[in-house]
């Protein structure tokens, strides 16, 4: 049996997913893999991802994109359906929950410190804007950045120590 095409079905085949979400069916695979989603199948194995997965797999990718670890997203993902209650499930949650706020917060500290960081290094080298040397301690014995470099991590990653 062959598919309608995509504008005539709800369902979405696995390359067709991977090109929504901007990844690769490898990775849709992987969560596969890990139990984030749940495919049907057509008779001939075709996966064929319904909207909620669509969704689950989304959050998982951003949580992915952001830097939590997949197995975070793993724990997340199954841990309510392990539980009997409510009250179990809300109980279970709670700490993951708390652990991936915690993480996101340690994250945003991260990416604060590097904006400022950026702002550090455009400063510094924009310096050198206007200047008609070529951009090494030969000929630009005085540079800015060169002088500055430690002001900054991503000016020292511009201006290696070890180069000339």
């Amino acid at each position: 049996m062959r598919l309608p095409p995509k504008h005539q079905r709800d369902v979405l085949k696995i390359g067709e997913l991977a090109e929504a979400l901007e990844t690769t069916p490898r990775t849709i695979r992987l969560y596969e893999e890990l139990g984030l989603i749940v495919p049907e199948r057509t008779e001939g194995g075709t996966r064929l991802y319904a909207q909620k997965d669509v969704k689950r797999m989304a959050v998982a990718l951003r949580l992915g994109r952001v830097g939590i670890e997949l197995e975070s997203v793993q724990r997340l993902a199954g841990t309510r359906e392990n539980c009997q209650t409510g009250k179990e499930a809300s109980a279970a949650m709670q700490p993951l929950l708390e652990d991936l706020r915690k993480r996101v917060r340690s994250l945003l500290d991260d990416l604060e410190a590097l904006e400022r960081d950026l702002e550090r290094a455009d400063v510094l080298i924009r310096q050198c804007g206007d200047c008609p040397n070529r951009p090494n301690r030969k000929d630009c014995p005085h540079c800015p950045v060169d002088k500055n470099a430690d002001l900054t991590d991503i000016a020292r990653l511009v201006w290696d120590p070890s180069c000339p």
